[in-house]
């Protein structure tokens, strides 16, 4: 298990999202047809070398975008686990407005939708202290006592050191 990753400086948010929430009643049917529908499509607004991810360059402002590779130390050998962690964010009831998951080190992401069609996503880091934050933390805790596994757990743990909760 990798340890969390030292944060590297990320921009403060122009103004943190308050109308992020999570599901308040998470149904099993909900769960198991989000797994199955639910498709990652990276975006090069949040990769500071999208090349190396094989996207098209970024042509935009980023604004305060939050980078996975840069803030994050997300890479592209890590482009093969995100099926694994779509689905550990979605049995932990981490959807709502956005779907979210925790990785290994620690890192929590916001998938925000890009294709209702396809049921496509395109994710980023959440910065600490956003509002979301500490109720995706709250919640993945509490799923990971009685259901995940001891990788789950040391996401978690992971989790909670580098977000100061």
């Amino acid at each position: 298990m990798r340890p969390p990753v030292r944060r590297a400086e990320i921009p403060p948010r122009n103004r943190d999202n308050n109308k992020r929430r999570l599901s308040l009643a998470v149904s099993p049917e909900q769960i198991q047809e989000l797994v199955a529908t639910v498709q990652y499509e990276g975006s090069p607004k949040h990769k500071r070398n999208p090349h190396l991810y094989g996207l098209e360059p970024y042509k935009g402002v980023r604004g305060d975008a939050t980078l996975c590779d840069e803030h994050a130390g997300f890479q592209p050998q890590d482009v093969e686990r995100i099926g694994v962690l779509i689905a550990r964010g979605l049995k932990a009831g981490l959807f709502g407005t956005n779907i979210w998951t925790v990785d290994d080190g620690g890192w929590i992401y916001e998938g925000r939708l890009t294709n209702q069609v396809q049921s496509q996503y395109h994710a980023y880091p959440v910065r600490p202290g956003e509002a979301i934050a500490e109720a995706v933390y709250e919640r993945f805790k509490r799923w990971v006592e009685t259901e995940g596994d001891e990788r789950d757990k040391q996401a978690a743990q992971n989790c909670a050191v580098l977000y100061g909760f």
